[in-house]
């Protein structure tokens, strides 16, 4: 009698989603940048920069985060061309095992804000000069925006490379970099919050 084994191959879905913390934890980088811009006291090459008076704190949007995370699962470093959305993306190449992908998600946005510190900018209105250097830190700070969502997948590893990849995706609403337009509005803050917010005291964004 022969003996027939049979294997059974389990596939692990490497997709992941952001938990609840990985949410907040994103979500608070956009808000502490916003706020320390907001309040005046966010300094840049030893410039301290000037108040916002019109800045919204950002919420989480599960709508977005959904359209992100969709993106996220094809595990492709380009945009998405998502009609109507803002959008920031990066890839990291991860030579260890992945055990916390949700960290990757405060440490692209701390990376975006770094343009900032790194060039700089000397006007509020939005040009194309700005798009190559602080293009990604320009939309977490863009005023206007006060929805955000994210995505994020463990990529694997490509063929003959050991190491893994992560691809993080958040897309905002209202888009933000749009060319002459204002980042922000200088002002008193929370001086000219938008019809139906207030200002919030604690963050000096408006709510």
């Amino acid at each position: 009698m022969k003996l027939l084994i049979f294997l059974t191959v389990i596939f692990i879905d490497v997709a992941a989603q952001f938990s609840a913390s990985g949410q907040t934890a994103i979500l608070n980088a956009h808000n502490a940048l916003r706020s320390k811009i907001s309040k005046g006291t966010y300094v840049v090459k030893g410039t301290t920069k000037p108040a916002g008076s019109n800045i919204l704190k950002m919420t989480w949007d599960p709508t977005l985060a959904e359209t992100a995370q969709a993106h996220a699962d094809k595990c492709v470093f380009t945009p998405s061309a998502t009609s109507g959305i803002g959008e920031n993306i990066n890839m990291f190449s991860v030579s260890r095992e992945i055990s916390d992908i949700d960290q990757y998600g405060f440490i692209a946005a701390n990376g975006w804000e770094n343009q900032f510190q790194h060039y700089g900018w000397s006007s509020n209105i939005f040009n194309k000069a700005m798009v190559q250097t602080v293009g990604q830190a320009s939309q977490m700070a863009w005023a206007k925006t006060g929805l955000i969502g994210c995505g994020i997948k463990n990529c694997g590893s490509l063929p003959k490379s050991s190491s893994n990849r992560v691809l993080v995706v958040c897309q905002y609403k209202a888009r933000g970099n749009t060319l002459n337009q204002y980042i922000y509005t200088s002002g008193k803050t929370c001086s000219s919050c938008p019809s139906g917010t207030t200002c919030e005291t604690d963050t000096g964004l408006c709510v």
